[in-house]
């Protein structure tokens, strides 16, 4: 599974566009710090608590922003190498 936390970061800013907020102000009612929001800014992670803040702050469900990769292991790999596709013709 995987987070797109670009897709995060711009519906928190929809968000915040929407209030007339400032970022300073985000990060002042969500009880963050700026720097938080600086890194997010530049597709970095923010923290477990400060995930769940800006959530619940722009009222997203986290969830939505998670994609289901399908895992390919060993086992997929090893079978696919040990089975080379036919050529055709």
């Amino acid at each position: 599974m995987k987070f797109n936390f670009e897709k995060f970061y711009q519906a928190v800013n929809a968000k915040r566009t929407a209030r007339a907020a400032s970022w300073r102000q985000v990060a002042r009612e969500v009880g963050i710090g700026k720097s938080t929001l600086a890194r997010m800014a530049q597709n970095k992670r923010p923290d477990a608590d400060g995930l769940a803040a800006l959530s619940f702050w722009a009222g997203l469900n986290p969830a939505d922003f998670v994609s289901i990769e399908p895992f390919v292991g060993p086992a997929v790999r090893r079978v696919a190498e040990d089975h080379p596709p036919m050529a055709s013709g």
